[in-house]
């Protein structure tokens, strides 16, 4: 496994750079613009309120220490490495299992998808790291004062990087302290949200005096009215988000003014389709359009989506290089699919309830989905529990004499398996 994890980040390093570098797309652009204008000290650096502003303030950070975006992704690799290693803590509480810790943490270290990320600039490997280390914080450290402080803290970066995660916070507390004293619990949870209100406190009022709204970004609206706009099941096909973007910053010169026009446009649009054909649309898109057997890797790659409509990506790979890597990448998605399903419903778990957590962050996110913009790059949020369920599969296959599943479970596992391939095929 050490040596496929070498090789994937090996080829990913030299398609980065060989035989020209890889040109940035789509939001890639703009963050690494907002952190150059941070630099220059231009007070009109943070970009439309659609974007939390950390991950501009990282890049910037990095490139002023290291005065290279090589800096960003050496350090981006280190954090995916700390991920792998609390995944692998993890995986061994759950299971008593060290192999199935080990498995999972390669998992995450070789996965090319999630890989690739490391080697961009988007927020996913950094947002994969807090929300990571949140769970490990929660589910290891929790019923110690200092830990749950630093939970907060984790929380309120986590959420400055990406806040799709905030509706499902209070579940994440809430396991976190059952079955405490009533005092430890209170005393946590106040932790928790005093630590993570704090860590958020001056982007909220940097965000007020700009919008009017105490918030550190939001883009919840927008993404509803697109998604609810979005044709077929696949992301970059009749792509809307550009022109719909550019009649949002048009509709007014305020965040919160363009979303009261937002809210509503999908009013109306709502009355005017009616609750059940938008039900339809939304079923026969949503899931295929997330669990696609393609990815950013793939998009980027000659012939995908990057190169085809923006001229962006590995624009100098050979097709040969190209068509393998492609391979890899597709065929690690199914096996994937195949593997984490089977792993969640039927391996054995020391620790059942924090399973059945990420168990639920999965349904929050399938909730979340069937109505917001979809593309394969949102999924990466998910694969903490898929890495978990791939461990508790390596637990169940590690066992002399596995336990007998029930019947329901392993009709249900088979269901998702094959729901997962349909829609990544599909």
């Amino acid at each position: 496994m050490g040596v496929w994890i070498a090789v994937v980040h090996a080829v990913l390093w030299w398609m980065d750079r060989h035989p020209v570098p890889r040109a940035l797309w789509g939001d890639e652009k703009t963050y690494l613009a907002s952190a150059i204008q941070l630099l220059a000290g231009d007070p009109g650096w943070w970009p439309e309120p659609l974007w939390p502003p950390l991950y501009p303030q990282f890049i910037a950070g990095l490139i002023w220490c290291g005065n290279s975006l090589a800096a960003v992704v050496a350090v981006q690799i280190f954090l995916l490495v700390v991920t792998a290693a609390l995944i692998f803590d993890l995986v061994r509480r759950f299971t008593s299992s060290r192999p199935a810790g080990v498995i999972a943490a390669c998992c995450v270290l070789g996965y090319p998808p999630l890989a690739a990320f490391s080697h961009y600039l988007w927020p996913e490997t950094l947002h994969l790291f807090l929300f990571v280390t949140l769970i490990w914080i929660l589910a290891a450290r929790a019923e110690r004062w200092a830990w749950a402080a630093g939970a907060g803290v984790v929380l309120g970066l986590a959420l400055l990087t990406k806040s799709l995660l905030l509706p499902f916070v209070p579940i994440l507390v809430i396991a976190s302290v059952w079955g405490a004293r009533p005092f430890r619990a209170v005393a946590t949870v106040l932790l928790v949200a005093g630590f993570s209100a704090a860590t958020m406190a001056p982007t909220m009022v940097a965000y007020n005096r700009h919008s009017g709204t105490p918030a550190v970004g939001n883009s919840a609206v927008f993404n509803l009215w697109v998604g609810l706009n979005d044709v077929g099941r696949e992301s970059f096909v009749n792509d809307i988000v550009w022109p719909e973007y550019q009649a949002w910053v048009a509709s007014s010169d305020n965040p919160a003014n363009r979303d009261r026009v937002l809210r509503r446009r999908v009013l109306d649009l709502l009355r005017e389709r009616g609750l059940g054909p938008v039900l339809r649309d939304q079923l026969a898109k949503q899931y295929f359009r997330l669990f696609d057997a393609g990815c950013y890797l793939t998009d980027q790659l000659p012939g995908g989506a990057a190169g085809g409509r923006d001229g962006a990506g590995y624009v100098g790979a050979s097709p040969a290089v190209g068509k393998i890597v492609a391979a890899v990448a597709v065929g690690s998605i199914l096996l994937l699919y195949a593997a984490a399903p089977v792993g969640l419903m039927l391996g054995p778990c020391r620790k059942g309830g924090w399973v059945r957590v990420l168990v639920l962050f999965l349904i929050y996110n399938l909730a979340l989905f069937f109505w917001l913009h979809v593309k394969t790059r949102y999924r990466i949020q998910m694969l903490p529990a898929a890495f978990v369920g791939v461990g508790c599969l390596a637990a169940w296959l590690e066992a002399g004499t596995m336990p007998r599943p029930s019947a329901g479970r392993v009709v249900a596992a088979a269901v998702i398996v094959a729901l997962l391939m349909w829609m990544a095929l599909g």
